[in-house]
Order: structure tokens, then sequence, then C-alpha cells
């Protein structure tokens, strides 16, 4: 595929690229490491800006941006770790790959990233939080957390090894030690594709020294809508205990004041949450730094692709949640960067619609391997090296399946364009019959006017001529990804019935 986008270019661009999909000879085909964060939202990292971006200051993540591309418009497809990581792996959606929830079971027999280019000749591993019900496929090596696995002395599930194999220090370093020695130790005679998932900044959000103590006697602005009331708002939205004040005392150890209304406590809890957040973050991006530092050391820095994500978003107290699943746009946008100067514009900032299913042929495209016909997402390649890619799509479909069992979050599944955003949550809330009036229901926002959706829209006269257009729309991508209701009967009883209001 890279071939044709490589035309727009000189000769003397061609030369320095070494990047084409019928490569000879083999090994002048570029390294690719690919380092995903845990929920670490966009707006925790200060090169995609936010009232945080003083505070976060990753400057070694901001430095991939500064060299590579960044993209404004990355959404999950699903905002959970186990069934986006699977579509990361697959470039299919949850209901082709099998993975809908949490601790489903992962059929890795199926084509991924990793098993196409081990056997188009790279040397593969994988490093750190799997969280998929299965042991890993495709790769030459693996050390993978168990679950989400522990930040201290952490637990590593090993190719080759019956038992847990526990390491002494700090999850982020060691994952970082592990990805750098595999490197370091590779074949020299060929390429390496490596995937470093990190388990920062999921929770419990802790971090070591130096940064546990950050921010002590600082109080770190709050977003505007920190005490949203969720007026005019979906039932799912109020009900559900995302709030911070319901956050797990046992879990997640804040301090809480007493004798406090519900907004005093989120507020309370709200400053000890989002340092604790942004201070597990400073551990990753050091390691971050480190790993660039590596690769500029062994003289890897310049041929080697590096890409940096996150499995999905996360709430920073934007509508007074924390954590994600919803398809609001805290918790369904991703960071997406790519660094690789000798092809890819530095400093460039991409607004099309991006989506992890696009990762996986991504990466195949970089390493010029046919994209299996079943991957659901495509190669952004034509947006990394063009300034207009014509027929991009215009829309993504989202869907989260795991109805009501954590932080009681409805099913939900919705189309978001550039400028609007269509919610329906069509699950009723299981044995809560009080709710069975108001479900299911929607919710529409145009993104222009109110980027934070704080005013849903859906019942306005106005917005009709643009919901029915975002219905169709949403319609035919469901068809076009095989998620169509008549598929999941047990899972879709309530979307059959109300789909068309």
């Amino acid at each position: 595929m890279l071939t044709k986008y490589f035309s727009i270019f000189s000769i003397t661009i061609l030369a320095l690229s070494n990047l084409s999909c019928n490569i000879t000879p083999k090994e002048n085909r570029p390294n690719i490491l690919f380092i995903m964060g845990d929920d670490h939202t966009t707006n925790a990292i200060s090169s995609y800006g936010s009232i945080f971006s003083e505070y976060a200051k990753t400057v070694n993540i901001d430095r991939l941006a500064e060299e590579g591309v960044r993209f404004e418009n990355c959404f999950t497809t699903n905002s959970i770790c186990s069934p986006s990581r699977a579509t990361i792996l697959t470039g299919k959606y949850s209901n082709k790959n099998g993975v809908y929830c949490l601790n489903q079971h992962f059929d890795s027999t199926q084509s991924t990233s990793a098993t196409i280019l081990n056997k188009a000749g790279y040397q593969t591993a994988v490093f750190g939080k799997w969280h998929l019900s299965s042991r890993p496929t495709g790769f030459n090596e693996y050390k993978v957390l168990k679950k989400q696995g522990r930040y201290k002395n952490p637990q590593f599930i090993e190719n080759g090894v019956d038992s847990l194999v526990e390491y002494n220090g700090w999850s982020t370093d060691i994952i970082a030690d592990m990805t750098t020695n595999f490197i370091k130790e590779r074949d020299d005679e060929k390429p390496f594709f490596v995937m470093c998932h990190f388990k920062a900044t999921h929770d419990p959000w802790a971090s070591r020294p130096p940064y546990d103590t950050l921010w002590q006697n600082i109080k770190i602005p709050e977003p505007d809508n920190l005490f949203d009331e969720y007026e005019d708002r979906s039932e799912a939205a109020k009900r559900t205990t995302l709030k911070l004040e319901y956050m797990n005392q046992g879990t997640y150890p804040h301090k809480r004041l007493d004798n406090a209304d519900e907004l005093e406590q989120r507020s309370f809890i709200y400053q000890q949450y989002i340092k604790d957040f942004l201070r597990c973050g400073k551990v990753l991006d050091e390691n971050v730094g480190r790993i660039i530092q590596f690769l500029k050391k062994e003289n890897l820095l310049e041929n080697t692709i590096i890409i940096y994500t996150a499995d999905h978003g996360h709430f920073l107290g934007e509508h007074g949640f924390f954590s994600k699943r919803f398809m609001y746009e805290e918790s369904m946008k991703m960071p997406l960067i790519i660094r690789y100067p000798k092809l890819f514009e530095l400093g460039k900032v991409v607004d099309e619609l991006v989506i992890n299913a696009d990762f996986a042929p991504t990466i195949l495209d970089i390493a010029g391997e046919t994209i299996p016909n079943d991957m659901q997402g495509k190669s952004i390649i034509p947006l990394l090296i063009s300034d207009v890619e014509k027929n991009w799509r215009d829309a993504v479909y989202y869907r989260y399946w795991q109805h009501i069992k954590h932080r009681d979050v409805a099913a939900h599944y919705g189309i978001r364009t550039k400028d609007s955003k269509l919610i329906f949550y069509y699950g009723l809330p299981l044995g809560m019959t009080e709710f069975e009036a108001t479900a299911p229901e929607w919710e529409f926002f145009d993104l222009l006017k109110d980027p934070h959706e704080m005013n849903n829209i859906y019942n306005d006269e106005t917005s009709k001529k643009a919901i029915e257009k975002l219905k169709k729309k949403m319609k035919s991508l469901k068809k076009e990804f095989g998620d169509e209701d008549s598929n999941f009967p047990e899972l879709n009883k309530i979307s059959q019935n109300y789909y068309s209001e």
C-alpha cells in the first residue's frame, strides 16, 4: 500500500525513507517501537494542552510530538482496557475479535500485528500490561503482568515459565528495562517490533520518589464542569457511580471530609486524585525519556518508528468523574503520537478521525506487509505523509458493552463526527425498575458550540435533521462493522425495539 504514497515525494525523500511495501533487502525495514500507557488521557499530556499542562509537563512524550506527528482526534471504539487492547492488536471491533468486556477470553489464533510481523522476519516482544485472558502469541519474548499487576515488586507471566516471576523495583522502571534489554540483545541483522505496555497511569495511581510528594501544598486547577449537575442529560449520566465522591475508599485510600455534602466531598477528593494521577504520569514520562536516550545511544533512534498512545482516555474530574467507559470526549479520546523524522513532518498535527482499529493496519503498512481483509481499521500512513487525504472517514462508531457491571455505566453505542456526537443508551438498568421509564435514551451534542458536552440537545426542534442524518450514518456503520443487533439478541433486547425512534 505504501508504494503509491511515495509518488508524491522526490527521489531524495524516497532514498531516505527506506519505507516501501516491497523492500529489498528485508533488513532495511524500520524498527517499530509501540509504547502504550494505560488510561493516559490526552489531558494529562502537556503537548495536547489542558488546564493541567503546567503540572503534567510530559517533556519526553512532548519531544516525540515535536519531532513527529500528533493526532488530535484519535478515539477508542470501546473505552475499557481489555476490549481496546484486543482491537489494537487485531484491527477489529469487539464484536469481531471476541473481547467485549473485561476478563473475556482472547482468541489467540486470530491474526494480529505481532503474528504477521513475526512471520515476516521481525523480532517481536511485548512487555508490561497485557490484560487479555490468554497468553501472548506471535512474540519471540513476552513478560506480561497478570491482569492489572502491581506497581511495586510486580510479577510477570513469561514465555517458557510456568510460575509467576517477581521482580524487585517499580513496575514502570522494570517494563522500560525489559524493553531496552530485549532491543540491546536482539539479532541486529533483523528489524524489531516491540510493544512496551506500561501499567501507569492505571489506578491506584501510585508513584515513587522523586515524584510522590509533588504539589503537596498546591491547589491544582479544577475543570469547569467538576460540579456538573447533569441537567438536561441522560439518566445514565446521573446514575453512574463514576463520580469522585463515590470512589471506593478501600481501593483508593483518599481522605474524606466529615459532614460534607457530595460536591464538597468531590472537590476535596479531586485534589488528591489529580495529584496522584499526574505524579504517576511523571514516572511514565521519565521512562519514555530513558527509552529514547537508549535508542539514541545505540544509534537506533533514526531508524525506529516510535508510536506513543494509551488504550483509551480517562476522566480527570471532568463532569465530576474518574475512570472511563462513557463515550464522552475525555474517556473516548486517545493520545497518538508517531515519530519518524526520515519521512514524517516534524511537529505536524493531524485532525482527521482515527480509531484504535487503525493501529494494526498502520503497523503492518509501515513494515510493508499486506493488511488482512478482515481488519476493519485502515492504515493512517496517508495522513502521516499527505496534508489532505480524500475519502477519509467522516465518522467514528463506538460501542460500550459492559452494561452496569462496573460503576453503573449503561451499555451504549454512538457516532462521533468532527462536529457532533450522538449517543444511544439502550440497556435497561438491571433490577432497577424505577429507571425503566427513562431507558433507553439519547444524547446529542453540538461539539462546536459545546465541546465539553454539557448541553444535550436531542429534543431540540432545531436538531432533528442533524440527528436523523446521524442515525442513518450510524446504522450504516453498524452494518459495515458487522455489529447489527440481530447478531447479538441477548445483548440487544432493548436496542432492537427502540433504535428507530
